[in-house]
């Protein structure tokens, strides 16, 4: 799913409307090119560009400035506002758009519109853009007779295959995006990109499962020029999601368990990662569960070894309680490294190794256990846990959604959400817990802890919210393997690498 910045140019600058309101106009920037290649450098695949004179004025008026932005990032460019006929449609291709968006005209003038698709195909498109369903026109001014769902119907017919969904109501808000009346337009058949109201990176995990439907990306105005979502965080989120094995150290030997307990063998750790690597893991995650109850570093003779032979990113954890153990194992050859025990001891930890070492190469893992008096009096079945410690053996009073959020507000790139409850029980993750915690933050979640079956990870995914999800036992043990697990997700519309 495509992440799009927009660019709304009011005036020669970058600004940003409230639902479409030039009485209600921010500025964010008086160079637009300058704008557009921070987008470019941050990682965006395309670029939304909104001529707003032009949507008020019915002309282009800022081609000039398209043309400089085509020139100076090379980035695909989808242009609307103001492209009325097809004149103005020609000559915004000329000036450098990849492809046109055309709303007023298409409903005041299907026939122009067809013949439109037939000389330019598929570098038109038309924006459906809606308030309380109806659909508005003339820079959001208008309001038309014809229904969303009938207008989509009219221009898949035409040939034109993705339309520009936009909320009129939630443009600018950072309210949420409306996943109901996208979802109905994509009963349709026709594929979308949305926008209006995105205002976290959760809105983008909630559009996520819509993907196997037709949603093709997403657009994102306010929230990045506000900070309140990062470029390069929506994009993790809307990209392809990554199944993880975990191989549970001690002794040197991989080891798992239930609950954290009875724990049995299974295998050598090299051989075991070279086979996942062979069937198309992701990553690979390498705990040494029993160096910090031990008291002890992580053996990194078994980071040496694995690291080595691997080409996809390892994170090592286990035992790891300074910024010198950190260093120790990114020296080792680990791509990222999971603190669990020390971050709870010493949360100034988080802090200072996402300072020294970036915050893309630093784990917070959270094992969470239900609290123990969940259920009594909150009105949500259950719905609160608590952060474990030293292998899950020791509870803690932390509450799970809090210092999920404490970690991510000290820096923390990802968490590993693992439920005690549901380890090596095979019957799924615990989604309520998984949810609880996506919602809650704007990092990167991977899930683990009941992984049995295909479908568990689909509902990990389309459910939970989770980036990636992480498994042993049913790995270890053949239950399933890496590859079949990505092939079903696949066949569900899950977007994963094959």
């Amino acid at each position: 799913m495509l992440v799009i910045p927009a660019i709304d140019i009011h005036g020669g600058k970058c600004v940003r409307l409230y639902q479409g309101d030039f009485t209600k106009v921010t500025e964010y920037s008086d160079d637009p090119v300058e704008v557009a290649s921070r987008w470019d450098w941050l990682g965006a695949q395309m670029l939304h560009v909104v001529d707003l004179d032009g949507a008020k004025a019915g002309r282009p008026m800022n081609l000039d400035i398209v043309r400089r932005i085509s020139i100076d990032t090379g980035l695909p460019i989808q242009l609307g506002g103001g492209l009325r006929t097809p004149k103005h449609v020609r000559a915004a291709l000329e000036a450098g758009a990849t492809r046109v968006i055309l709303g007023t005209a298409a409903c005041d003038d299907p026939d122009m519109l067809q013949e439109l698709v037939r000389r330019f195909g598929e570098r038109i498109m038309v924006s459906i853009d809606t308030d309380h369903g109806r659909v508005m026109t003339d820079g959001w001014r208008q309001s038309s007779t014809i229904a969303p769902a009938e207008l989509a119907s009219r221009v898949l017919e035409m040939g034109i295959g993705t339309i520009v969904h936009t909320s009129v109501s939630r443009d600018g808000t950072l309210s949420g995006v409306d996943v109901d009346a996208i979802s109905c337009l994509l009963s349709t058949g026709v594929n979308i990109i949305a926008a209006g109201g995105v205002g976290r990176v959760q809105d983008i995990r909630r559009l996520k499962p819509l993907e196997r439907r037709g949603l093709a990306g997403a657009i994102i105005g306010r929230a990045l020029y506000t900070g309140s979502v990062k470029l390069p965080d929506a994009l993790r989120a809307a990209g392809s999601r990554r199944i993880i094995p975990c191989l549970d150290t001690k002794d040197g030997r991989v080891v798992k368990g239930v609950a954290f307990t009875s724990l049995r063998d299974a295998g050598d750790p090299l051989e075991l990662a070279l086979a996942y690597e062979g069937e198309g893991a992701d990553e690979l995650v390498l705990l040494d569960i029993s160096a910090t109850e031990e008291g002890r570093g992580t053996a990194m003779d078994v980071v040496r070894r694995i690291s080595s032979a691997l080409s996809i990113p390892l994170t090592v954890g286990g035992g790891i309680a300074s910024l010198g153990d950190i260093e120790q194992v990114l020296e080792a050859g680990a791509s990222k490294v999971g603190i669990n025990t020390a971050a709870v001891r010493d949360p100034e930890l988080v802090r200072l190794a996402a300072d020294a070492f970036g915050r893309d190469r630093i784990v917070v893992a959270i094992d969470a256990a239900t609290a123990p008096d969940a259920g009594k009096g909150d009105g949500e079945g259950g719905n609160k846990w608590v952060v474990c410690t030293c292998g899950g053996k020791q509870r803690t009073q932390l509450d799970l959604v809090e210092w999920a959020c404490t970690v991510e507000r000290l820096g923390a790139g990802e968490i590993l959400l693992t439920s005690i409850d549901r380890d090596g029980a095979a019957d799924g993750y615990d989604l309520r817990q998984l949810r609880a915690v996506t919602e809650a933050v704007s990092i990167p979640v991977i899930a683990s802890g009941g992984a049995g079956a295909p479908e568990h990870f689909r509902d990990a995914f389309a459910e939970g919210g989770a980036d990636a999800a992480l498994a042993a036992s049913v790995f270890h043990f053949g239950l399933l393997r890496v590859g079949e697990v990505k092939q079903y997700l696949a066949s569900e519309g899950v977007d994963v690498r094959l």
